[in-house]
C-alpha cells in the first residue's frame, strides 16, 4: 500500500499536539519491538486519544479505559467498519458477519459459531489437536533446530481450522494470502477482489453442504437458523468469510510470538520444565502479555472523548496492545509473572464481540506448551539473526529460528 496514497491532511478541527506519525500497518519504524512501538508512541503525546493521518486518517485509543470502551460500548462506537483505511479494507470487511453487525442484530449470527466453537465442542477437539502437535514436533526435534514459524506456528492452527470446515489442505496457501489482504494488506490484492474471491470460493461450497448432514462448521452455517428462520445464501456466505479470515491467521501469528518470546527467558524455561502443572497460568499470562490486535470502530455520533470532539463516521482504532500493557492495569506490564494475581486483558476484545475462537485458541497454545516442554525443555534463538516485528490488525514476526 502507498503511503502518498492512504496519507490525509489533519482535519481543521483538530489540534496540532493530537497528532502522532503511526501507522499500525508499520508501527515498527524506531522500535523493533511491536510492543515496545506501541508504547512509545502512546508515551509520545500526554492525551488519551490521538489522531494519526495514515490510513486515510483516523484516532488511536491509547487510555486503557477508552480502548475498552471502544471495543465493547456499541452506543457510541459501531462495528460496521473495524478496519481502516476506511474507503478500502473498512467497507469491504463490512460485508462480513457478525462482527460487522451491532447488537442485537450480531446475536443469531453469533450464536451460530458460538454453538461450534464453545468449551464443550473444542475440548472434544482435543486429543486430535495433541497428536497433530506431536507429530509436528517429533518431525523436527532430531535436528535440534527448527523454523517455528513455518514448520510448527503455520501448520497446527490452520490445518486443526481446515478441519473444522472440512476444506481440502491444498487451497489453504490460496485462502491464507486472502485472509491476510484485510489484516496486513500487501497490495498483491484489493480487499474488495479478496472479499469477492471468497465469497466466489464460498458460495457454491455452502449450497452443496446445506441438506447435507455434515458435521462441519461450513455445513452447520449453511444450515443455520436465524431467529426461526433459514439463513439466506448471502448471509451464510459473508458469514463463512468471517470465520475463514479469524480461523487463518490470530493463533499463528500468537504463537510465534509467545515462542519468540519464551525463548529469551530461560529461567521461566526451567521452572516450566520442572513443574509442567504451571502451563494453564503461563497460556493465561502470555495471552496477557502479547496482544496483537488492534481493531477499529466507527463513531456512530458526534461525541466528545478526552476533551476532543470526534465526528460521526471517524474510524478509532482500539489496540489491544495498549491496554494490559498499561501500569495503572498491571503493575510491570512486560515481565511474564506467572503468580501475577490479577491478569487483565483485552486480548481477545472485550464486549459482545469477544473473540469466539478464544476457547479453541488457548487449547491449541496449552497443547503446544505441554508437548514442547515434554520433549525440548530448554531451547533459545538461533544466533544471528535479525527478526522484525509486522504490524497490522493482526500483528505478527518474521519467522525464526530455534535450537536446543
Amino acid at each position: 500500500m502507498s503511503a502518498e496514497v492512504l496519507e490525509s491532511a489533519r482535519p481543521s478541527h483538530i489540534p496540532a499536539d493530537r497528532e502522532v506519525d503511526f501507522d499500525i500497518y508499520n508501527p515498527c519504524t524506531l522500535e523493533a519491538d511491536l510492543h515496545q512501538a506501541w508504547i512509545r508512541m502512546r508515551e509520545s503525546t500526554p492525551h488519551g486519544i490521538a489522531w494519526t493521518p495514515h490510513n486515510e486518517g483516523h484516532w488511536i485509543a491509547l487510555a486503557p479505559d477508552l480502548v475498552s470502551a471502544v471495543l465493547s460500548d456499541s452506543t457510541r462506537f459501531s462495528n460496521r467498519i473495524v478496519l481502516v483505511p476506511k474507503s478500502t479494507s473498512g467497507e469491504a470487511y463490512s460485508e462480513f458477519i457478525p462482527l460487522s453487525l451491532d447488537p442485537p442484530h450480531h446475536r443469531p449470527f453469533r450464536k451460530v459459531l458460538d454453538e461450534q466453537l464453545k468449551v464443550g465442542a473444542v475440548n472434544a477437539l482435543e486429543g486430535s489437536i495433541r497428536e497433530l502437535t506431536v507429530s509436528l514436533i517429533e518431525a523436527f526435534l532430531p535436528n535440534k533446530r527448527c523454523n517455528f514459524t513455518h514448520e510448527f506456528a503455520e501448520h497446527l492452527p490452520l490445518q486443526v481450522f481446515m478441519k473444522l470446515v472440512d476444506l481440502p489442505l491444498e487451497k489453504l496457501p490460496e485462502l491464507k494470502h486472502l485472509a491476510d489482504q484485510f489484516t496486513r494488506p500487501d497490495g498483491s490484492v484489493t480487499p474488495a477482489e479478496a472479499t469477492a474471491q471468497f465469497q466466489a470460493y464460498l458460495a457454491p461450497i455452502l449450497a452443496e453442504r446445506k441438506g447435507s448432514g455434515r458435521t462441519d462448521l461450513l455445513a452447520h452455517i449453511a444450515d443455520a437458523k436465524i431467529e426461526g428462520r433459514d439463513i439466506t445464501e448471502d448471509e451464510a456466505v459473508n458469514l463463512a468469510g468471517q470465520a475463514m479470515v479469524g480461523g487463518l491467521d490470530t493463533v499463528v501469528n500468537f504463537m510465534s510470538f509467545a515462542m519468540y518470546t519464551l525463548a529469551g527467558l530461560p529461567d521461566l524455561q526451567a521452572e516450566i520444565a520442572r513443574d509442567p502443572g504451571r502451563i494453564p497460568k503461563l497460556v493465561n499470562e502470555l495471552i496477557r502479555r502479547l496482544p496483537i490486535i488492534s481493531s477499529g470502530r466507527e463513531v456512530i455520533n458526534d461525541i466528545e472523548v478526552d476533551g476532543i470532539t470526534l465526528s460521526k463516521g471517524d474510524i478509532v482504532i482500539a489496540p489491544t496492545e495498549l491496554y494490559a500493557l498499561n501500569e495503572s492495569v498491571n503493575a510491570c506490564p512486560f515481565e511474564v509473572d506467572l503468580d501475577r494475581a490479577v491478569k487483565k486483558q483485552v486480548t481477545f476484545g472485550a464486549g459482545p464481540h469477544i473473540c469466539p475462537g478464544q476457547f479453541l485458541a488457548r487449547l491449541e497454545i496449552k497443547l503446544l506448551l505441554e508437548e514442547w516442554f515434554a520433549r525440548i525443555p530448554s531451547f533459545r534463538l538461533e544466533p544471528g539473526q535479525e527478526i522484525r516485528h509486522l504490524g497490522g490488525v493482526t500483528s505478527g514476526t518474521e519467522s525464526f529460528w530455534l535450537e536446543w
